[in-house]
């Protein structure tokens, strides 16, 4: 409400690239980057607790299970689930044949979660198969890295993503494909190395709005029920490139941040 600091923790990395808070007590926080560590901290301290390294690319996402557990998504194309304590690997995730960019936990059950990659596929994996067994789904259809996904809040059973095609979808699980498509995909002749595209998404806690952040600096929120061709609203939310976009758990505030060095909530 101050916008005043409230902890400053140095990192032995200058690259941050993730950063994720344990939610059931909110004294965890996890960060990771071009040190290719996930690294926790405690807030009462603060402090180091843990320094987890078993990755060989950089950390693209963590995500906090419980207290107890983490899961991490790196440059190596794979994703991993760490005992905080001990720092010892549990579970690898490895079937993305490129760089794992994102992860998103369905809502209730912390057994599931979905990864995306630069090899353009989102694949849904069951911890409970300690990944031996390979992703439980597979789905394919962006034309470009595939920057982010986020579960839908309803039931658990679909998710959104978004791409540097120019397009953010809606996949079902149940009907294993794509339900819904927003944007307009980019021209054959454009190449996916323009950085011109999607970079993040949230839903809405009703689950009928997607707010996509994109390079051109503006926002987007497209209404699930819509015709789908064209935006419900826009908003130029920064001076450059929009790198993530948050629902805050309420569902009242959007949380934008950029590479023009600014976060900003809009209510």
């Amino acid at each position: 409400m101050t916008t005043n600091k409230v902890h400053a923790i140095a990192h032995r990395s200058s690259y941050i690239m993730s950063v994720g808070m344990e939610q059931s007590h909110g004294n965890l926080v996890a960060c990771g980057g071009l040190d290719n560590l996930c690294t926790i901290y405690r807030l009462d301290k603060p402090q180091i607790i843990k320094e987890m390294a078993s990755h060989d690319g950089f950390i693209s996402c963590c995500r906090f299970l419980s207290e107890q557990h983490i899961l991490s998504s790196s440059g190596d194309s794979t994703c991993i689930r760490w005992d905080i304590a001990t720092g010892r690997v549990l579970d690898t995730f490895a079937e993305h044949e490129a760089d794992a960019l994102y992860m998103s936990i369905r809502p209730n059950d912390s057994n599931v979660f979905v990864s995306c990659s630069v090899d353009r596929t989102v694949k849904v994996w069951d911890i409970r198969s300690s990944g031996k067994e390979g992703s439980v789904q597979t789905f394919s259809g962006h034309n470009g890295d595939v920057n982010c996904v986020d579960f839908m809040p309803c039931d658990g059973n679909a998710f959104a993503t978004c791409s540097e095609d120019g397009t953010a979808r809606v996949w079902d699980m149940r009907s294993y494909q794509e339900v819904a498509r927003f944007g307009q995909l980019k021209p054959q002749s454009q190449t996916m190395t323009d950085l011109n595209g999607f970079t993040s998404i949230a839903c809405s806690r009703s689950g009928r709005l997607l707010f996509c952040g994109h390079s051109d600096r503006i926002m987007y929120a497209f209404d699930v029920l819509s015709d789908r061709t064209t935006p419900a609203y826009s908003i130029t939310a920064h001076e450059s490139h929009i790198s993530c976009v948050g629902v805050s758990p309420d569902g009242d505030g959007l949380c934008t941040g950029s590479w023009d060095f600014n976060i900003k909530i809009w209510a």
